[in-house]
């Protein structure tokens, strides 16, 4: 289902066009190339973040009408996938390469694994035409990927603006407080349509819940650690999970994350044994079947540094596991928009319980003397601004109302500058841009549209003057 427009977003897409003189053309970042592994690219691919038509190398269109699944084991990135070529659909599987010429690089074409690829997946291609050719003489389709074919929101966002007063403060200051928060919430509003537009584009390529799966599991990674999250859950799709007992599930999610690699039982004892000599019990019948993914280059990048022991990610896949023990709770309200209910959705999660999680921080830490919320009020918050509202609003209009009375739980040094930068740090005005949600999402979109596309030290940024258009 395409979402519907909202009018607010569609007013500020319209006013931030005429700030820049037309509409803005998304670039890629400098360095987005270095920036981003095989690893990363392959993740972008299968979340859609490409679109699923293209042009090969030859010249011919291309739709991907089944992105399949990731192969954990030898051959092709992809496998079961199907692609439509001249009117033609073709099933088999798909590779990505970082270069056309590393398909001979690691001897694909010699190799009947590969026998079945029907489309040929590669960031560069040199001057003079590389061919892709099975073990059979067949010849296989190249498409190059490029970083300005993603979507912008896959993109890499720029640092931070310099945390000082900015010139947009002055016009600011004067404006009807009225038409400030006309802005701030057509700002939020084309905030949500965005990440709506990321949502929908996942339905797209993977399904409703798997889509759904996808992103509370990247909420789950917090700041630092999304996108692993991401990673796991793609690498280990819904409907396969859910066909698992909750022990199978649980040891695939701490197996593929490379947690449970890590521990010893001799270093553990008491509950903890008795959990990671589960887990392994389960785990060393899976472990070969997803050798490949144990390979240093293809294991999730976890960041642990200054992380809160709460906010853990083994506690935070802990939390995950939860969830897929009631799936069908969590995910029934974000199916169907009229079926939605924010107090019961938010107590479902709240609720969540785990025999071992509940009462511990990571898989060696000491039991905590009480047990502690698997996923607490400002996670919730955070799923509810990232995923459930962008999925539902543009699907019911009416939800518009209820997000508008989100209260705000968290900032972020972004949003810190966002605030000084357009009200500076001692106007009153700015305590009344904080207390909703949606107040911080306008903010931060302004921010980023206009602070972080400005390389003039707010010299010259049209945003100050502009500014008396918004009506």
């Amino acid at each position: 289902m395409n979402p519907s427009p909202l009018p607010l977003a569609n007013r500020y897409a319209r006013f931030r066009d005429e700030v820049f003189g037309g509409v803005i053309t998304e670039t890629a970042l400098p360095g987005i190339e270095a920036s981003y592994s095989e690893l990363d690219w392959q993740s972008l691919w299968f979340a859609g973040a490409f679109g699923a038509a293209f042009t090969s190398t030859d010249g011919q269109s291309i739709a991907i009408t089944d992105f399949g699944t990731w192969n954990s084991g030898p051959g092709p990135d992809f496998t079961g996938c199907a692609i439509t070529v001249k009117g033609e659909i073709l099933r088999g599987d798909i590779e990505l390469d970082t270069d056309a010429r590393d398909w001979e690089h690691h001897h694909h074409g010699a190799n009947a694994d590969y026998d079945r690829v029907v489309l040929h997946l590669v960031l560069r291609a040199p001057e003079q035409r590389f061919f892709t050719r099975t073990s059979q003489h067949r010849e296989v389709p190249q498409v190059v990927l490029t970083p300005q074919m993603l979507a912008s929101d896959a993109k890499p966002q720029r640092g931070l603006a310099a945390a000082r007063l900015g010139r947009c403060s002055t016009p600011l200051a004067t404006m009807e407080l009225a038409k400030v928060a006309s802005i701030i919430e057509s700002a939020a509003q084309f905030r949500l349509e965005k990440k709506s537009a990321r949502l929908h584009r996942l339905v797209s390529a993977q399904g409703r819940e798997q889509a759904i799966f996808q992103a509370l599991a990247q909420t789950l990674g917090y700041r630092n650690n999304q996108q692993p999250f991401v990673l796991l859950s793609q690498r280990l799709p819904l409907k396969r999970l859910l066909k698992q007992s909750a022990a199978e599930r649980e040891a695939q999610l701490f197996g593929v994350s490379g947690f449970l690699e890590k521990i010893r039982l001799e270093d553990t004892e008491g509950a903890t044994r008795g959990y990671v000599r589960q887990l392994w019990s389960e785990w060393w019948k899976q472990r070969d079947t997803c050798a490949r993914w144990l390979e240093p280059p293809q294991l999730p990048r976890w960041n642990l540094a200054a992380t809160r022991p709460g906010n853990h990610p083994q506690r935070r896949l802990g939390a995950l596991a939860a969830m897929l023990s009631e799936w069908k709770k969590i995910c029934t309200p974000l199916e169907d928009s009229t079926r939605w209910v924010k107090a019961a959705w938010c107590s479902a999660l709240e609720s969540l319980k785990h025999d071992f999680w509940s009462t511990h921080y990571t898989l060696t830490a000491e039991p905590a003397a009480k047990p502690l919320a698997l996923i607490g009020e400002t996670r919730v918050h955070e799923m509810l601004a990232n995923v459930a509202y962008p999925l539902l609003v543009p699907e019911r209009t009416r939800l518009w109302a209820e997000y508008l009375e989100l209260p705000a739980l968290l900032d972020n040094q972004k949003l810190r500058r966002a605030t000084q930068r357009l009200f500076g740090d001692e106007n009153p005005r700015a305590a009344d841009f904080q207390t909703k949600l949606h107040h911080h999402q306008g903010l931060l979109q302004i921010y980023e549209d206009f602070c972080l596309e400005d390389d003039s030290a707010c010299a010259d940024c049209p945003f100050p003057e502009r500014l008396k258009d918004w009506s």
